[in-house]
């Protein structure tokens, strides 16, 4: 524990120090800072899995409130891109995005650090089979996303309407999460986070009112986010007494929608109020190679033992990789051939 702290203290006068390498002003939802988001959120599911690893209890809730970030930039990344391009290569941007990096990272480390790699293990890993849950959720919200606006471009239909579908949708699948695919372990892992990503659709479409929302002074909102968050802390703590554990699992996933999630736009709040410190070299470092070091992590963080040096060779390890392998593939993937 005493170990772990260490490294959590290290990673702070990180973060504060590198906030002084430069003092740009906030441009609410900006690519930098969705960049300076994704790095936070890389970092809380990086440090929650670490802590995993000292088996410290309840710590998975912050990494939980890092993939509802993720998502939320997601849903706002995407339908950016929809209203600047459609669904113009829409397939193309997310294999070369998304999909060939996991391949090509996955299949790399399975085969440096499983004892028996084969071909079966192979066709798993391009199967999806063997992905993390955040891969096969991530491209099933894909799908979802383009399947429903092909049914809106070819009906006519208005956004409203394609916000019943979408929270339809959503719905339906939490539904189904819940009742079927909830694993005993951790039966909230991804209903917890189901309506993340719409949301990120809805900051985009509403941009201004958001950005009011989450950029005033005024006392009232404080107290809102101030009240939000004791909620959200309150749930937390409910959702793991057993008398909700043991209910059935539609019902306690319902409880964890208020956890994480309302964390982590509270988290968009600070960013946006305490930019001059969120905005620092880490995050941003952190985030142009989130998505690469939450592939490598997953192989990377074996290195962890209860020596205090294998926390810091996991981190970092794990960045330099991410990056090494940002700067190869961006030099030889298929964008070069394909124009995007």
């Amino acid at each position: 524990m005493k170990v772990f702290l260490a490294f959590t203290f290290v990673i702070f006068i990180l973060l504060v120090t590198s906030s002084v390498y430069k003092n740009d002003a906030l441009i609410f939802f900006s690519k930098n800072h969705t960049n300076l988001l994704k790095g936070f959120a890389i970092l809380t599911v990086f440090w929650g899995h670490i802590g995993s690893a000292y088996s410290i209890h309840g710590i998975q809730w912050i990494a939980g409130i890092g993939v509802s970030l993720f998502l939320i930039c997601s849903g706002y990344g995407l339908e950016a891109s929809y209203n600047k391009n459609g669904l113009k290569k829409y397939w193309i941007k997310r294999f070369l995005a998304v999909i060939l990096p996991y391949w090509i990272i996955y299949l790399i480390s399975a085969a440096i650090v499983s004892n028996s790699f084969t071909l079966e293990l192979a066709f798993q890993i391009i199967i999806f089979i063997k992905a993390n849950w955040y891969i096969r959720y991530i491209l099933i919200i894909y799908i979802i996303y383009w399947a429903l606006k092909k049914v809106v471009l070819r009906l006519k239909l208005s956004q409203k309407f394609f916000y019943v579908l979408l929270f339809s949708t959503f719905i339906l699948w939490f539904i189904i999460e819940s009742l079927f695919f909830a694993k005993a372990n951790a039966p909230s892992l991804l209903a917890r986070q189901m309506f993340a990503f719409p949301l990120g659709i809805v900051i985009y479409d509403h941009f201004s009112w958001f950005k009011e929302l989450l950029t005033n002074n005024r006392f009232s909102i404080h107290l809102t986010f101030m009240v939000t968050a004791i909620f959200s802390v309150m749930f937390l703590g409910i959702s793991q007494m057993d008398f909700i554990v043991s209910l059935p699992y539609l019902l306690s996933n319902t409880i964890s929608l208020l956890t994480v999630m309302p964390l982590a736009f509270l988290v968009i709040r600070i960013s946006c109020l305490c930019y001059k410190l969120f905005n620092n070299g880490l995050f941003n470092l952190l985030g142009t190679v989130s998505y690469e070091i939450y592939l490598i992590q997953y192989f990377s963080r074996q290195i962890i033992n209860q020596e205090a040096w294998s926390l810091y060779i996991c981190f970092i390890v794990t960045i330099l990789l991410a990056i090494t392998f940002q700067i190869i593939y961006k030099k030889f993937r298929l964008s070069k051939l394909v124009k995007i």
